[in-house]
Parts: structure tokens; C-alpha cells; sequence
């Protein structure tokens, strides 16, 4: 009985540490909102695509894999399932991902995001310099951004001029026309 039982749990942990997640979308809620990835598995490298970044994870340990980039080794993810894993910082909380769909969802998201974006480059500058209309250029920021990332932004955009409209001392130009058309501009209607 015990030697069933021994070999039982080397059989199970064995299993447990060659876990293969299964690529596809991944979600998590604990955030207090929900948050979702694109998370694909190649060998012993984990790959995370964020609507603005792509990161690596290295395995280390078991089923632990460490972000590959010096700066950012703090940060791990564990997996515990083929279809979820854990994210986390050494001495943070964790959160939990789960796959919520296996369709491969990469044309969604773009891969430059903000590595390649000049617009948002400029309204983060304008940001940082002008006071006065500071909050206006980080949505044009966040506009730029979301066009930067997503093959169809227009979600995004649409929340953004939502929320830029009422700031505007007149709601009906928009602030940023290399960023939104002013056809997009006048489509959103203020609620």
C-alpha cells in the first residue's frame, strides 16, 4: 500500500511539474475589473501578450517561470493546470488567470502598442509640459494608445471621447484630430 501510495504522488507530482498550458485567451477578475492575455507556451518559455507589451517567462523551478527581463525578475507565474496559472510579484499578492476561450486572439491586439506609437509619444509630452490642459492630452494619449493596440480600437475610443466630451469647453471639437477624426468625434454621443 504504501509503495502504491509513494508512487501515486511521484506519478501526480511528476505531472503537476510538466504542465503545458493550453494556449489561448486568459482572464482574471481579481483585480477588481477583468483583465485579459493572450498566453501561449513554446518548451520551457512562457509567452504573455498585454494589449501594450509582450513578456517572456522563463521556467525556473517546477511549475514557476520567471520574467525574463532583468528589471522585471521580481515577477513570476505559476502554473497550476493546464488551462490556469497564477501571476504574481515574490512578496505580492498573486492573481488568478483561466482560459477563457482557446481561439488564438493575436490579430486583436497589435504587437507595437506603445513601443511604436509617435501620437502617443507627443500627448504624453504635451501632458507633461502643459498644466492647464493636462487632462485633455493624456486622453488623446489614451486615444493614440488604443489605436496603437487594437485592430478594431474603436471600443476604446469611443469610451475615451465619452469622457473627454464634458471637459471640453466646447464638446463639439475635438482636441486632437490627429488622433480622432472629427467623424469619430461627432458619432459619440454624450450620455
Amino acid at each position: 500500500m504504501k509503495k502504491t501510495l509513494l508512487l501515486l504522488v511521484l506519478f501526480y507530482g511528476n505531472v503537476l511539474l510538466c504542465q503545458t498550458l493550453t494556449s489561448g485567451i486568459y482572464s482574471s477578475s481579481d483585480l477588481g475589473y477583468t483583465y485579459s492575455v493572450d498566453t501561449k507556451q513554446e518548451g520551457n518559455i512562457i509567452t504573455i501578450t498585454e494589449p501594450n507589451r509582450v513578456n517572456k517567462y522563463i521556467k525556473s523551478d517546477g511549475n514557476i517561470y520567471y520574467h525574463s527581463e532583468a528589471k522585471y525578475d521580481q515577477f513570476y507565474i505559476k502554473v497550476v493546470a493546464n488551462n490556469k496559472y497564477y501571476t504574481g510579484k515574490k512578496g505580492g499578492t498573486e492573481q488568478l488567470f483561466t482560459l477563457s476561450s482557446e481561439n488564438d486572439n493575436s490579430t486583436e491586439t497589435l504587437p507595437s502598442g506603445i513601443d511604436n506609437c509617435p501620437l502617443y509619444d507627443k500627448y504624453l509630452k504635451m501632458a507633461q509640459t502643459d498644466d492647464v490642459e493636462v487632462q485633455a492630452w493624456v486622453f488623446c494619449g489614451a486615444a493614440a494608445l488604443a489605436k496603437c493596440t487594437y485592430s478594431d480600437a474603436k471600443p476604446y475610443i469611443e469610451q475615451i471621447i465619452k469622457s473627454l466630451k464634458p471637459i471640453m469647453d466646447n464638446p463639439s471639437d475635438c482636441p486632437c484630430t490627429d488622433v480622432n477624426t472629427q467623424i469619430e468625434w461627432q458619432s459619440v454621443p454624450i450620455d
